[in-house]
């Protein structure tokens, strides 16, 4: 809730405030899982009066497979890129004495939205994608 003022200026050079209104503002999240039927919801939602909006993202309600897969392949890139840079030194991997990794979670995926206009169907709405990236740190015995 926000108070809302006119101000008047006074023949002093200040100014008085009177209070003449609050502004409550209400915040409603929906999640929609089937992505088609966003642009009806929107319509929806403008037509019972909402004029404000456009916080629309797309996000991965269970990353852990994904990330699991990013790790695998950063681990076998790492290795890879280990043996590599050894054979060029003149020397061979040996154990591997530590692994670390940093999971980088993406921001949700925004869409602005534009006013709707309501008669025209429903507004278009398309999916967007989200990209985990893992970084790892393998650091070996060399021989």
């Amino acid at each position: 809730i926000n108070p809302r003022y006119n101000y008047t200026n006074k023949p002093d050079g200040s100014q008085e405030a009177e209070l003449v209104a609050y502004q409550v503002t209400n915040t409603l999240s929906v999640r929609v899982r089937d992505v088609d039927k966003t642009g009806e919801i929107l319509d929806k939602a403008v037509s019972l009066g909402v004029n404000q909006g456009g916080g629309i993202a797309f996000t991965n309600d269970n990353p852990a497979a994904t990330v699991t897969e990013a790790r695998k392949k950063a681990v076998a890139d790492a290795m890879a890129k280990a043996k590599t840079l050894a054979e060029a030194a003149g020397v061979s991997l040996g154990r591997v004495l530590e692994i670390t990794d940093q999971n980088i979670r993406p921001a949700p995926m925004p869409i602005n939205a534009k006013a709707f206009d309501a008669a025209a169907g429903a507004a278009p709405v398309q999916a967007g994608e989200n990209a985990y990236n893992v970084q790892v740190t393998v650091t070996f015995e060399l021989k």
